[in-house]
């Protein structure tokens, strides 16, 4: 048959959603195999490959996509791998070692898996991985694979292959199921990446699931939540499903009560959930692939009693950066904890530069970093640990907590925005870099005279990343210099 045929009995089923993620990962590989680094987003990629999987009508090609995207963010670690090698990066096994983590969670899912025999055979290298120099092997065999089409809707069988359909005994094929997890909310608001969520309080879930088949002996479909948090601390729903009227595939809504009975306090980690699938009765024969977002990440802190440097706004921006430094690969928890310790004190000083004032006339860095070296002093978690003029690099930094570099900046110069900073970035990572860091803090005092009202300190506080991506900053600009508001009236 033509494929002129094939197409007329489709309707409308084939989209270029499919094609799209798979020519710019078969591109990326391409020029990890030639020694590059991608020209795409390789995480972002993998994203768009778990959305194929969700919407597919083909348990065959969800399954295939689906495992297509768990590769991709196994060769994002290793390119990052090979690049952290060739550049003398510290730590820069940590990449491999996440790459040879995901590939043992990936061979849980789908070394037995038909749909994604190929990749498997074409990353199977992985397990005796010794040189960046097979990044490229396993990247070159990967753009030799292929992945089926996407097809978005059931196929239109001709008037014969009804007739051999109805001539056949009614015996269920055993292919696999996909339970694809489209959608949660939390009080009519979709589910965040980091959705905060206050404790001690009764919330709605609502969930969105799509099945692509119901196999005939299955009476329920379960979903049930699983974590490593004690069940002591949250109640989260189950959810029951019978099948539904129609053809499948099927898309299911339901609601139920979740609560998270104990707050976090503001360096504990947030809650983790993840969503299982099963159809009752079980049957030990029948694979069941579960795709899509089936992992909710909330956080429970109760903002209100988590007042760490006095000001509403700025605390509301540290905990934005602490969510950013726990999406950060690499960074401890420790130094994590030790960021936002220093930038609390340092915080509480820039809100009072803002509210007093205190930071008037032109200030050169050495009375700046002696007022800084003083406010850090008095906080009791910090006090003695606090070191001033550590070598690191071939130089001196400014100040630095348990090895953390805290860089510190005066400029005459004003600043509006933190991307003014960037060109102290260099020098600040490459004190981290030498301490084996992943974190450093830059401080900037802007003693500029001002001719406008102050900006509202929470806005020049963010992160950003040195060139090679390999340590987190933390960036406050601190406004000096500020005019009398009687002044600015004239």
């Amino acid at each position: 048959m033509s494929w002129r045929n094939c197409s007329r009995m489709m309707k409308n089923s084939l989209s270029s959603e499919s094609l799209q993620p798979r020519l710019q990962a078969v591109e990326a590989f391409a020029a990890i195999a030639r020694g590059q680094w991608p020209p795409h987003d390789l995480k972002a990629l993998a994203v768009s490959l778990d959305s194929v999987s969700a919407t597919v009508s083909s348990a065959a090609v969800a399954t295939a996509y689906n495992a297509f995207g768990g590769i991709v963010r196994i060769v994002d670690m290793l390119a990052h791998w090979r690049r952290a090698v060739v550049e003398a990066e510290p730590d820069a096994d940590r990449f491999v070692r996440s790459a040879r983590e995901r590939y043992r969670l990936w061979l849980n899912d789908y070394d037995q898996s038909h749909a994604a025999a190929q990749l498997h055979a074409a990353i199977a290298s992985l397990a005796t991985l010794q040189s960046t120099e097979q990044v490229a092997d396993i990247a070159r065999a990967l753009t030799a694979v292929p992945l089926p089409i996407g097809i978005f809707a059931q196929p239109v069988k001709p008037d014969w292959a009804v007739q051999a359909d109805l001539a056949r005994p009614k015996e269920e094929p055993l292919a696999d199921l996909t339970v694809a997890f489209l959608k949660f909310q939390f009080d009519g608001q979709p589910a965040a990446e980091v959705h905060q969520l206050a404790a001690q309080e009764v919330h709605d879930l609502e969930i969105e699931v799509r099945v692509s088949r119901w196999p005939q002996d299955k009476h329920e479909l379960r979903l049930t939540p699983i974590s490593v948090e004690p069940k002591s601390t949250y109640d989260f729903p189950s959810f029951q499903f019978k099948k539904p009227d129609g053809d499948a595939p099927y898309t299911m809504r339901q609601s139920g009560r979740a609560a998270l009975l104990l707050p976090q306090g503001m360096h504990a980690r947030p809650f983790e959930f993840k969503y299982t699938a099963e159809f009752i009765p079980e049957r030990g024969d029948q694979p069941v692939a579960v795709v899509g977002h089936r992992t909710l990440i909330v956080d429970g802190a109760d903002a209100s009693k988590l007042q760490v440097c006095g000001y509403p706004g700025l605390d509301q921006a540290l905990y934005k950066l602490r969510d950013t430094l726990r999406r950060r690969p690499g960074v401890p928890q420790s130094e994590a904890a030790d960021a936002l310790l220093v930038l609390s004190a340092l915080c509480n000083l820039a809100g009072r530069a803002v509210q007093d004032a205190e930071f008037k006339g032109r200030w050169d860095e050495a009375a700046f970093q002696r007022q800084v070296r003083a406010e850090l002093r008095r906080h009791p978690l910090i006090g003695a640990d606090l070191d001033e003029h550590a070598h690191a690099a071939g130089g001196i930094t400014d100040l630095s907590l348990r090895g953390m570099p805290i860089e510190l900046k005066a400029v005459d110069t004003l600043i509006s925005s933190v991307d003014q900073c960037d060109h102290f970035l260099a020098q600040t990572a490459s004190y981290a870099v030498a301490k084996s860091k992943h974190t450093a803090i830059l401080c900037v005092l802007d003693s500029s005279e001002k001719k406008t009202a102050p900006l509202p300190p929470e806005t020049l506080l963010d992160i950003r990343t040195d060139a090679q991506g390999a340590v987190s900053i933390c960036v406050l600009v601190i406004q000096g210099g500020l005019a009398r508001p009687s002044t600015l009236s004239r």
